[in-house]
């Protein structure tokens, strides 16, 4: 666990990478939460403005884990209440790039509040301002993820075998596009999640819509990509084993 009196401006991005870390272990979540919220105390003291926001987000991921892997709604409300949260930070201290971000979490909530039309809308707002985001000059890959979303919505609104096409072809750009193999030599991890979330997520959607059996040899097909993509390459460094991805795998897997 970290404590406040081991925290420095100087060490303070390695602190919340290292959050990241647990982030993706299911089985230290709790610790992941502990520790962001001393960081993002840290960060308000200090002044730190653009660090708080990120720890406003982080927990907003950790909580939004949480409800994907119990389904309680406790968690999403927690989820939504520090959204909010940072959201009003955000508007008090004219921190505007960062918007984008906010939409890509209100969309997710939407989502998992079945309110798909709001979630498409929300997506389409962080897709246009993400430009506009501190992170993207180094990773403009990021925008693929607000861009997963918004067509996994489409497909729930009707547009079935127009979206899956779509999803392939955002799945091929991860890998083959400047953005996707930028972000895939740069980090894996990151890169794995994403990629794999994408195809995971279309299998779930589809089947939420009873369309199993229709789809059922692409989902084999879907869920085997999908946890290729969790197996780094010789030699490539990660920072995660992937359990919740490879769990999620197994749980969709569990329903066909």
């Amino acid at each position: 666990m970290i404590r406040s009196e081991n925290i420095s401006e100087s060490n303070f991005e390695e602190l919340l990478s290292a959050t990241a870390v647990l982030r993706e272990d299911v089985a230290r979540q709790d610790e992941a939460l502990a520790d962001i919220e001393v960081l993002r105390e840290f960060a308000m003291e200090k002044g730190m403005f653009d660090e708080a926001v990120q720890c406003f987000l982080e927990e907003a991921l950790i909580w939004q884990h949480k409800y994907m892997e119990s389904g309680k709604d406790e968690f999403l409300k927690k989820m939504e209440e520090i959204v909010v949260k940072a959201s009003e930070f955000i508007k008090e201290n004219r921190l505007q790039p960062w918007e984008s971000r906010i939409a890509r979490f209100l969309g997710r909530v939407a989502d998992y509040q079945k309110k798909y039309s709001v979630a498409e809308s929300y997506y389409q707002e962080a897709i246009d301002k993400a430009p506009s985001d501190p992170k993207y000059a180094k990773n403009q890959a990021l925008i693929y993820e607000y861009i997963g979303f918004k067509i996994l919505d489409e497909i729930r609104l009707g547009k079935v075998d127009e979206g899956i096409d779509e999803a392939e072809g955002l799945y091929g750009d991860y890998l083959f596009s400047e953005e996707g193999g930028a972000l895939r030599q740069r980090d894996y991890s990151t890169w794995a999640i994403w990629r794999s979330g994408l195809l995971i997520n279309l299998c779930r959607t589809l089947i939420d819509l009873d369309l199993t059996e229709k789809y059922k040899a692409d989902i084999l097909g879907w869920l085997e990509k999908a946890e290729q993509d969790l197996k780094a390459p010789e030699g490539v460094e990660v920072w995660t084993d992937f359990s919740f991805r490879k769990n999620e795998i197994s749980e969709v897997r569990e329903t066909l």
